[in-house]
């Protein structure tokens, strides 16, 4: 039996759906290959070499955090480009590392490449504004009493 990921990985295919291209073979899925070879039609000289050929498109690898435990990506759509690598978006580099396509040395230093682009640190909040006070009453003056007006003769009062 061949385990496509290697001897020393768990069977965990991250994406079963991946097109593997073997030179002089017709593509086929991660999940299709790993069944030949759990069948035992893949020779072991060509299973020796398949993990360093299928490790990224079958996702063999343990889930990594591209952000570094806990942290999710806030700008999924920012692009981050790594030499020799095409640029990414930051959600699809994520997504990579969910389903198993990064290995696990490199796992390890992209949270330091990233953080800015990506936006790995959880984000500070706004700050809270103070609170507005309820407006005082103006001071409500006492209100002038009628004017006293002496009786008068005339009117009969």
């Amino acid at each position: 039996a061949c385990d496509i990921c290697g001897e020393d990985m768990s069977l965990f295919i991250g994406n079963p759906n991946g097109i593997v291209e073997l030179p002089g073979q017709p593509s086929i899925t991660c999940e299709r290959l790993q069944a030949e070879g759990s069948a035992g039609f893949i020779p072991s000289t060509t299973c020796d070499r398949l993990p360093m050929i299928v490790n990224s498109i079958c996702g063999c690898n343990p889930p990594c955090s591209v952000c570094g435990d806990g942290k999710e990506v806030d700008f999924p759509n920012a692009i981050v480009e790594f030499p020799g690598q095409a640029p990414i978006s930051c959600g699809n580099l994520q997504l990579n590392g969910f389903i198993g396509s990064i290995r696990p040395d490199e796992c390890d230093q992209i949270p330091d490449l990233i953080d800015e682009v990506c936006g790995c640190d959880p984000r500070t909040p706004e700050p809270t504004p103070e609170p507005t006070p309820e407006p005082t009453p103006a001071d409500t003056p006492e209100p002038t009493p009628e004017p006293t007006n002496p009786a008068c003769d005339i009117c009969g009062e």
